[in-house]
């Protein structure tokens, strides 16, 4: 693939990312329909955060043409695509539900398309090849050690992981969320180059502008023993 075509289908995807980011944030029903099933606000607002997330990193990549940058953004989102379709899959066959079997279809085929975009964003070289700096190697370290057993209570139903109950499916998908963010962390870590953890903070930078307010906000509704998790 050329790299013009690679820039312009990035952009694209980022355009539609953002198009889910509005629509998911003001619960509008031409999005909020794409979801598998009945969603509350402050989940919607979640999943917008999510689109946020991955189209700042869409981007960034495309804008900049820093392709070789891109490999731990692509196995931050095939591993979560995969992980998602790993629920939806089993989850539409128990229920007989066509629709759901078909989502895990679409997911995993763009699971496989995100591992051969990592695939090919490693063989690019580097823009930036200084060394990742100490302090970012701490803060990297620190969010992994929060984001995989965050993700793995919810893969597996723990309760009170996020600020508002959740139905177990849910959980399950927002646990693989979780996991698959660690990537764009553990990637500048196994590979240390500045150039391979800006994608990561472009990422979580728009993840929290998104749900800084809702959050903020949710203060004063939230659940007596929900209020540690809200403020973590």
């Amino acid at each position: 693939m050329s790299d013009r075509l690679t820039r312009w289908a990035l952009l694209l995807t980022g355009a539609l990312c953002t198009a889910g980011v509005i629509g998911y944030y003001f619960q509008l029903p031409w999005a909020t329909d794409t979801w598998p099933w009945k969603e509350g606000r402050l989940s919607n607002i979640f999943v917008s955060s999510v689109f946020a997330a991955v189209a700042a990193a869409m981007f960034w990549v495309g804008l900049s043409r820093r392709f070789g940058g891109a490999a731990g953004g692509f196995l931050h989102v095939s591993t979560m695509l995969g992980g998602i379709a790993s629920v939806l899959y089993p989850l539409g066959q128990q229920r007989g539900d066509g629709r759901l079997i078909g989502y895990a279809v679409g997911t995993a085929a763009a699971a496989l398309v995100g591992l051969l975009g990592f695939a090919w964003a490693r063989r690019r070289s580097l823009a930036d090849t200084r060394p990742l700096p100490t302090g970012l190697r701490i803060w990297c370290l620190v969010y992994v050690l929060i984001l995989l057993p965050a993700g793995t209570a919810l893969i597996l139903g723990v309760p009170g992981i996020m600020p508002w109950p959740l139905k177990p499916e849910t959980s399950m998908v927002y646990g693989w969320v979780f996991v698959a963010a660690a990537w764009s962390l553990i990637y500048p870590l196994l590979q240390p180059r500045v150039e391979h953890v800006r994608v990561g903070l472009f990422g979580f930078l728009a993840y929290d502008l998104v749900l800084l307010l809702p959050f903020t906000q949710h203060f004063a509704t939230v659940r007596p023993e929900l209020r540690a998790s809200l403020t973590a």
